[in-house]
């Protein structure tokens, strides 16, 4: 994970956390499709737990991991229901946690911080995570008109473009299939940004 896009959400913590829990995330029309029902599923870069937080309403059984320290101890005052199922852990390299063998791993809005070179170590630590035939949910930026300077915006997170086609190729070379893709509207209403989902099935572990 980027280091200086982890320092900025370790410094606005809160305010970022106020924000997500603003909005609901457009993704989470899929997780119906998605996820079968009263799956064992695991959030990478689960922020203020919101997400992980409406999963557990559905009934799945929901476990998450953040690279910001403060979004683990935010996740768990916010949404009470997550308390002892939040751990610190970072992309490219953690090993599964909770004992993995998870049905399903969500991956929202995370893998655009993650350098070109640690992608391939970042899908593989995903893999380890899933049980065969587990299901992964991931999006990233499709658009990101504020990002200018070195795939840098303003407060200095990394927001690596084209990440979708990259990614899939990655995935499918590590066995997993394309279900489905398609493009979203940011949830917080940018005009500026837009997103593209891609929901895989690990089907030769």
């Amino acid at each position: 994970m980027d280091i200086a896009t982890v320092n900025y959400y370790s410094e606005n913590a809160q305010t970022v956390a106020v924000r997500y829990e603003s909005v609901v995330s457009s993704l989470s029309d899929s997780f119906a499709e998605a996820f079968k029902p009263r799956s064992r599923l695991l959030d990478i870069g689960c922020g203020s737990g919101r997400d992980l937080a409406l999963l557990a309403s559905l009934g799945h059984e929901c476990f998450g991991v953040d690279a910001t320290p403060e979004f683990v101890d935010l996740s768990q005052s916010l949404h009470p229901e997550l308390k002892g199922k939040v751990l610190h852990a970072a992309l490219p390299n953690f090993e599964p946690p909770f004992g993995g063998d998870f049905d399903g791993v969500l991956c929202s809005a995370v893998l655009m911080h993650i350098p070109e070179s640690e992608l391939v170590p970042a899908a593989v630590s995903i893999k380890r995570c899933l049980k065969s035939h587990g299901r992964l949910l991931y999006s990233v930026p499709s658009k990101r008109l504020d990002v200018v300077t070195e795939n840098r915006d303003a407060n200095g997170r990394l927001f690596v473009p084209d990440q979708s086609n990259r990614l899939q190729t990655i995935f499918e070379q590590l066995g997993f299939s394309l279900i489905s893709k398609w493009d979203n509207a940011d949830s917080l209403g940018r005009d500026s940004v837009e997103w593209i989902s891609v929901l895989m099935e690990l089907t030769n572990a």
